[in-house]
């Protein structure tokens, strides 16, 4: 049988319950609660792996903000799309100047490379945690999808949600080929409804060639980072296509250099919140991410994070001292809960497409 990884915050001390929590959502979000809630922490949580994807059912009590930052986005290593299934109470999430109700039993997507924030308050859901070449090699890419939505009443939109509910009443009697299986459906399923609703971004060309070039480039920019010659010549010269097609190839990015940019400055982050970089000079992390000059690395830097390096790598080693320093129950029950926690994050980061 499929074995789902459970957690109850009625099962564990309180202090040890949230921590547990916040460890098994932390791939995803970073995470507020109020300082003097009305009521003791309570959550609930359970998750499939279905092959390539992840389902999960979800509900913490009173209110939550649940934020996807620029750090958050630099330092996870998810590249992934949630479809959530509001059951119950409330959810609403910006991003930009857009803000998002989301009503009853409707199913909204959130595309995690996009800097938002949710609000929930009481709010039971069912999440698909999906890979975005899941979609994107069933979709062909370039779709904008952060921010797609299906009301109730949507005919679409209820095949959905009763697709999700069902997934969730049978998932744990499901062995793992069975469980594979139904994966691999949901996702062509999901695919389909995007692909009626979804606009995409224009681009030039035989379209079934896009996603395969947009990888190459992707991939050749990961590799070379520390290239000081890396930007809009090099990858003409590489992938062998036009100014313009590299152009439109980009424009949903922001552009070659502002991708370039980001991608040197979200390595940058992680370094900095790296055990393994603890020793790294920021000199050396700049230069190791391509740039030339520190101050225009430390420029750079707080522009698009809001902190200097110094700040970013004293603020992480802050937070590392504080949970060492937190006083923990070693119970063999405390040490099972710890597990759920990372066990749920390791599954989101290890999805694959």
């Amino acid at each position: 049988m499929s074995t789902p990884i459970r957690f109850d915050s009625a099962d564990f001390p309180e202090n040890d319950a949230e921590e547990i929590w916040r460890e098994g959502l932390d791939a995803i979000f970073e995470i507020q609660r109020p300082k003097d809630p009305p009521a003791p922490f309570s959550a609930k949580m359970e998750s499939w792996p279905l092959g390539s994807m992840l389902l999960m059912s979800h509900v913490v009590r009173g209110d939550v903000e649940f934020q996807r930052t620029r750090r958050r986005i630099a330092t996870s290593g998810v590249d992934h799309y949630l479809v959530h299934c509001l059951l119950d109470g409330t959810l609403m999430s910006t991003f930009g100047r857009d803000i998002q109700q989301v009503s009853l039993g409707s199913v909204v997507v959130r595309d995690l490379v996009v800097e938002n924030v949710g609000f929930t308050r009481d709010a039971p859901m069912l999440t698909l945690t999906i890979p975005r070449q899941g979609i994107d090699r069933r979709t062909g890419g370039a779709l904008r999808m952060h921010g797609l939505s299906w009301e109730a009443a949507d005919p679409i939109g209820l095949l959905i949600a009763s697709h999700m509910r069902s997934l969730v009443s049978v998932a744990s009697s499901m062995d793992d080929e069975q469980a594979r299986v139904a994966g691999e459906a949901t996702l062509d399923f999901v695919a389909a409804c995007v692909l009626r609703r979804a606009e995409r971004w224009e681009q030039p060309g035989d379209p079934r060639l896009t996603p395969v070039i947009r990888a190459q480039a992707l991939s050749f920019i990961e590799g070379n980072l520390a290239d000081m010659s890396l930007g809009p010549a090099r990858l003409r010269e590489i992938l062998k296509v036009s100014r313009t097609a590299l152009y439109e190839l980009f424009e949903p990015m922001g552009g070659v250099a502002e991708y370039v940019r980001a991608r040197r400055l979200d390595e940058a982050m992680r370094r900095l919140e790296s055990p393994l970089h603890a020793r790294d000079l920021i000199g050396a992390i700049a230069c190791a991410v391509g740039f030339m000059s520190e101050s225009t690395f430390n420029r750079a830097f707080k522009e698009r994070f809001g902190c200097t390096p110094t700040e970013a790598r004293k603020r992480r080693a802050a937070v590392v001292m504080v949970g060492a320093a937190s006083p923990r129950d070693d119970s063999s029950r405390s040490r099972e809960a710890r597990g759920v926690g990372f066990r749920t994050a390791a599954t989101i980061r290890s999805l694959g497409g």
